[in-house]
């Protein structure tokens, strides 16, 4: 059981970084000072299909995450046991990107 939990946080982690690496090829691209200045075209909007991908991987984590606090919360009865506030955080830094992509 305890090996299970460590794996589904690894799973969540892994899917995380996924997801920022997502996001670095969705979001609008930089306008300098140079881009302006030789007035290349560039895209100042977050890619549709690339977003879409990102918010399901967020929705992922979520799911990851919940499942391991649940499974946490049923093997918690003795003082040795404790819980993962990794999976904790990953579920808050999920659901506040999601909460960001879906009031943009």
């Amino acid at each position: 059981m305890v090996q299970c939990l460590h794996w589904l946080a690894v799973i969540g982690w892994v899917l995380f970084v996924v997801a920022l690496g997502i996001t670095h090829l969705a979001r609008p691209e930089m306008n300098s000072g140079l881009v302006r200045y030789w007035d290349i075209q560039i895209r100042d909007y977050w890619d549709p299909a690339r977003t879409a991908q990102l918010i399901y991987l967020l929705w992922w984590c979520c799911a990851v995450s919940l499942a391991s606090i649940s499974l946490n919360q049923f093997r918690l009865r003795r003082r040795t046991d404790r819980q993962q506030y990794n999976t904790v955080i990953l579920l808050l830094i999920s659901l506040a990107a999601l909460s960001y992509f879906y009031t943009v």
